[in-house]
């Protein structure tokens, strides 16, 4: 209770000190207006960016050449790439190989 006793004595003084001053000056503009610039949009500057080539090959066929060109393969996974190629992960005799593979002809490529 104390403190908020306090903290309007305060603020009522600080409102009685501030009153007069205004009073006893009237050029001062009460209205500040702020000299802000704006600054462009991050969208508008695009970065040109490669033009992605789309595969023409489905993934069942990727798997598919993979696994009859790699005996004991096991493709785990596939992400195509902007290029219109094809990675995939793929797990032969425990171990972890990646392997590129063109999207428009499925060759593998080492």
């Amino acid at each position: 209770m104390r403190r908020i006793l306090t903290i309007a004595a305060l603020a009522v003084s600080l409102l009685a000190v501030q009153g007069p001053a205004f009073a006893q000056s009237p050029n001062i503009q009460l209205q500040v207006k702020p000299n802000l610039q704006i600054q462009p949009k991050l969208n508008q500057f695009k970065i040109n960016k490669p033009p992605t080539i789309p595969r023409t090959i489905p993934l069942s066929v990727v798997t598919r050449n993979i696994q009859s060109q790699i005996a004991n393969s096991r493709v785990l996974k596939l992400v195509p790439l902007p290029s219109g190629d094809i990675v995939a992960t793929i797990k032969v005799q425990n171990q972890i190989k990646k392997v590129r593979v063109d999207g428009q002809t499925g060759a593998i490529q080492n």
